[in-house]
């Protein structure tokens, strides 16, 4: 029997006190602008200037030093037995990453929320474990991967898609003849990397990776300001979405992007972007739209209107406060 997810939300106006193990510093800093009490298992620094840390964040590490990033679940098991005596009580686990699953598994007393991206990072067995489980409530990332689990599983997961501030993200001016991407370590990862470099060769290009140490570092407002000046997304991924490109969207940039699974929710050919099935369609996609600022600025309104639609951060605000608990 799996577990209904509405028996182990908060009550309304309970407070939520969440406990987060670092992860995705956009997902992180996306989710902890939600106003709930988070208590991080680690500390903000080590994202360095990757996001500012949002007020409602307390540190339980004291101090930042470059060990912690190499912690693995049982150096993080370790210090969260050194710290929970000594912490608030926690009425939920926000969890992201698959092995984060796996560090609370053995912990049945407290509730634990399994925000699930793709559904390939767990094991069907581990799955059926993590739905069936009274102590853990899953939502979802990725409309995919929701319609897989009712598939599957028959069981309709909470789906909150991620949702951006339209005031951090706006301006969009496309001055500068530039194609942007920003992923990181899009190399080593593959996907579309060697598809998306034959087709920006010798075109004006900036791509921004956060852990490419070769690269200067770009702040939160550099990351802002990149979107709004740069001509033309280029988006890159495995599937559906990623934080960057509703990010452009929601900045107001003209979208490029191959026909990744999903993709049609987000970038509509013709409408707000254009879809690119090779490396040279891509190509003439990106040098129409880097020669044609007005079709760029019609593109780019289409996306922010998508955007707002459908990414606002109010929407993303409220979901996870109806979940865990509207802070008092």
């Amino acid at each position: 029997m799996h577990s209904d997810f509405a028996a182990s939300t908060p009550m309304p106006g309970d407070k939520a006190n969440v406990l987060v193990v670092p992860m995705h510093p956009g997902i992180q800093y996306h989710f902890c602008r939600c106003g709930l009490d988070v208590s991080l298992l680690g500390h903000w620094d080590q994202f360095r200037y990757w996001r500012p840390r949002p007020p409602n964040v307390t540190n339980l590490f004291d101090h930042y030093d470059d060990g912690q990033l190499k912690l693995d679940a049982g150096g993080y098991r370790a210090a969260l037995a050194a710290i929970a005596p000594k912490a608030r009580a926690w009425n939920r686990a926000w969890l992201h990453f698959p092995w984060q699953f796996k560090l609370f598994r053995e912990d049945h007393s407290l509730p634990k929320l399994f925000f699930a991206a793709k559904e390939d990072e767990l094991s069907e067995a581990e799955w059926d474990e993590v739905l069936s489980r009274a102590d853990f409530s899953v939502a979802s990332y990725y409309p995919r991967t929701t319609a897989w689990v009712r598939d599957r599983f028959g069981v309709d997961l909470p789906e909150i898609e991620l949702g951006l501030s339209p005031t951090e993200y706006a301006g969009w001016t496309g001055a500068e003849e530039t194609i942007l991407t920003v992923i990181h370590s899009w190399h080593a990862r593959g996907w579309n990397h060697a598809l998306c470099t034959e087709a920006t060769a010798g075109l004006p290009h900036r791509h921004i990776d956060h852990l490419d140490r070769a690269q200067e570092p770009v702040d939160y407002d550099g990351l802002r300001s990149a979107f709004r000046n740069a001509r033309v997304y280029l988006h890159d991924g495995e599937r559906e979405y990623t934080i960057t490109l509703i990010e452009a969207m929601m900045t107001g940039m003209p979208i490029v992007s191959p026909p990744l699974p999903g993709i049609e929710r987000y970038v509509i050919h013709g409408e707000n972007g254009l879809i690119g099935h090779t490396a040279a369609e891509l190509r003439a996609h990106c040098q129409m739209l880097l020669a044609d600022h007005d079709l760029a600025a019609r593109f780019g309104a289409a996306s922010r209107k998508l955007a707002l639609a459908n990414h606002h951060e109010d929407r993303w605000v409220r979901d996870w406060q109806a979940l865990l608990g509207a802070p008092v």
